[in-house]
């Protein structure tokens, strides 16, 4: 989020505007315009809108997906008890800010009385046409290389994603790195329907040169998710020409709403798999869609 926010910030300045990023409430004086909050939830931001509001500057506020219906029912109860502070502060809002219409319709059906939604498309952050074209898989190495770039989060998906593997090879090894895990199927334990070896890397916490050895290392970028308001990672995978494996939870990269000119088909020149029935799809039937689309990958490098 911090990320997506210095984007906004460099992009403001490039206008010409007086912008910056802080967590200082105090920053927010009488000759401040607008102030723009990524996120929600934390009652800081709740001061936020009520200065801001006080010194008359505009509202805008980028929830970041958490209106969510899946998102909402986990840890509900939570969130259930600071919903009155939340629906008041979305109410303060000038506007809102979405990634995508199916945001739009959660922040709606969450407080209806909010004044005014946009979407805001944040692919225009990234270099993301077909003249990014895939890396070619190392025919000399013998494995594939997956990589799931994220938090540990039950609602990211990656437990159904080991579960997927494990089915595909029951004496999957997993041998522990310093910057996550590296789970390993061998050809030869492997289900027949799938040629060659696969290695997951788990990371979710690498910086700098080590984030490019990753990437480096990446030949498929695969985010399994139950809910993304934007799925920053896509994008970061396939401005590095990285293939992806995602879903119906990461709406903002449906291949029908994505259509552009240079993007035609919405899947960035084959390289974007979307899967479609994830989201509300049983656990069994997500782990088949992840069963099955490895196999495919596998076997068409």
């Amino acid at each position: 989020m911090a990320n997506t926010a210095l984007q906004f910030v460099s992009e403001e300045r490039a206008k010409g505007y007086d912008s910056q990023l802080t967590n200082n409430v105090d920053a927010i004086t009488d000759d401040t315009d607008q102030v723009v909050i990524h996120g929600a939830w934390l009652p800081v931001l709740w001061k936020v809108a009520k200065r801001t509001k006080s010194v008359g500057a505009k509202l805008i506020i980028r929830p970041a997906g958490s209106y969510d219906p899946v998102r909402l029912a986990y840890h509900g109860w939570k969130k259930r008890l600071v919903a009155p502070f939340e629906h008041r502060m979305l109410r303060m809002a000038d506007v809102l800010l979405a990634t995508c219409k199916e945001e739009v319709e959660w922040i709606r059906l969450y407080e209806p009385r909010v004044k005014k939604v946009e979407i805001t498309d944040l692919k225009r952050f990234f270099k993301l046409t077909n003249q990014n074209r895939v890396n070619p898989v190392n025919l000399v190495k013998k494995s594939l290389h997956l990589l799931y770039l994220g938090r540990r989060h039950p609602l990211k998906g990656l437990d159904n994603l080991l579960v997927a593997l494990r089915q595909l090879s029951p004496n999957m090894q997993v041998p522990s790195e310093n910057i996550g895990q590296t789970y390993i199927l061998t050809s030869e334990s492997a289900s027949p329907k799938c040629v060659g070896d696969i290695e997951l890397k788990v990371v979710s916490n690498a910086f700098g040169d080590e984030l490019q050895k990753v990437w480096d290392w990446c030949d498929v970028l695969i985010l399994p998710t139950l809910s993304e308001n934007f799925g920053r990672v896509i994008a970061e995978a396939l401005e590095r020409g990285k293939r992806v494996i995602t879903t119906d939870g990461a709406p903002a990269w449906d291949p029908s709403a994505s259509a552009t000119k240079d993007n035609p088909d919405g899947t960035y020149d084959g390289r974007l798999i979307y899967l479609r029935g994830y989201r509300d799809g049983t656990p069994e039937e997500r782990v088949q869609l992840l069963k099955g689309t490895i196999t495919l990958i596998t076997n068409h490098r």
